[in-house]
């Protein structure tokens, strides 16, 4: 079994090195099943991360939000003790970029876990039953270990695993629905 750190090394490259044409087809794919999905369509409070790089571009899905007349929240992490609060993202958000090179709220009032509907929870790989490997800082594992609402995930070809091919603990919380472009 690989390290967790060499498979995320795998799939970023191969997320990097995806032709432009590719990205943008299976991108295409994963908006339309997120949108068309009971999940979406359920929820009134939808937490996102503002996407970075490789990562599949979060814009799209908050601008749909907004049109759906949804409110779009995003984390703001703290290193100290490892945890994350969901802030309100709207014309008055002010961004500060992170540690972690990831733009992140400075301001506005935390919603609580149970305001939140839907979780679009980011990483690297993923299985269909919903093992996922994350960034490494395991503060998703931490804020869904006693979420009560739904979670998906949004994985291109190359982020999936017919099994993981990394260690999976026990704090490592499964995402209730993978959404692949294939």
């Amino acid at each position: 079994m690989a390290t967790k750190k060499a498979v995320r090394e795998q799939i970023i490259a191969a997320l990097n090195s995806m032709p432009d044409d590719v990205h943008r087809f299976q991108a295409g794919i994963l908006y339309e099943r997120l949108f068309e999905s009971a999940e979406w369509n359920r929820s009134q409070t939808v937490a996102i991360t503002l996407s970075t790089g490789f990562e599949l571009d979060t814009k799209p899905i908050i601008e749909a939000a907004k049109q759906a007349r949804k409110q779009v929240v995003v984390p703001r992490t703290f290193s100290t003790d490892r945890r994350m609060i969901f802030l309100p993202l709207t014309d008055a958000t002010v961004l500060k970029e992170s540690n972690f090179g990831i733009m992140e709220p400075e301001n506005g009032t935390a919603v609580t876990k149970d305001q939140i509907d839907l979780v679009v929870v980011p990483g690297l790989g993923f299985t269909k039953k919903g093992a996922r490997l994350g960034f490494g800082g395991g503060y998703y594992d931490r804020f869904l270990a006693d979420y009560q609402g739904r979670t998906v995930t949004l994985a291109f070809e190359a982020q999936m695993f017919k099994t993981p091919t990394w260690p999976v603990a026990d704090t490592d919380v499964l995402v209730q629905h993978v959404i692949t472009s294939h």
